[in-house]
């Protein structure tokens, strides 16, 4: 019954054959066009599944840790296309495909969060003060630790040339690493209940 819950609950997982289709397209032909496009229409079933399953582990674990998990394996895509992309020697895919994530995130999915909202409820949308502060400056770090490497290669005001910019970058990404590590460790361990919604905070 779950199997077959989460195969024919949706139509749009008739998608799905797109993506075999991708893979014969590209052993018989050599049109990337359509590779391309094939490969877009058979992932967009499989991410709306891995959000559809995350949602329903956030019933039993709770909305922290469902959200959390929601947020972890919610770029998945990205982490297996950056993976394949380094593997490849193709950094400049991995640079637009890390940029495209953060911006989809920042701007439209918030945005389009917001806007459906407002249609939704029909009222004034409330956030938790403690929460949005939290966030707003957990990506605030991580906006500068894109921002410092790169503002080091355009200057060039290195010390050492070529290698100070990729030192400044591994700190950075372990700094990211290990904060986002505490982060976890706020959430599920320091303040359990972190999300639910408190009248006195709310504005």
């Amino acid at each position: 019954m779950s199997i077959k819950t989460v195969v024919f609950s949706n139509k749009l997982n008739l998608l799905i054959v797109f993506g075999p289709a991708a893979i014969l397209v590209q052993k018989l032909t050599d049109k990337s066009a359509w590779v391309f496009f094939l490969s877009l229409v058979g992932i967009t079933p499989l991410a709306e599944r891995l959000g559809y399953a995350t949602e329903q582990l956030a019933f039993y674990t709770g909305p922290t840790v469902g959200g959390l998990v929601n947020a972890t394996f919610g770029n998945a895509t990205e982490l297996i296309i950056s993976n394949l992309a380094l593997k490849s020697g193709m950094i400049r895919v991995v640079q637009l495909s890390l940029l495209g994530s953060i911006l989809s995130n920042l701007l439209l999915v918030l945005g389009c969060a917001s806007f459906c909202g407002g249609f939704v409820l029909h009222t004034e949308q409330l956030f938790n003060k403690t929460a949005a502060v939290v966030n707003s400056g957990l990506l605030f770090m991580a906006v500068m630790g894109l921002l410092f490497p790169a503002v080091l290669h355009y200057t060039h005001t290195e010390l050492y040339f070529g290698k100070s910019e990729l030192a400044l970058s591994r700190f950075s990404s372990c700094i990211m690493l290990v904060t986002y590590a505490a982060y976890l460790f706020f959430q599920l361990k320091s303040q359990r209940n972190f999300n639910v919604p408190l009248n006195e905070e709310w504005s």
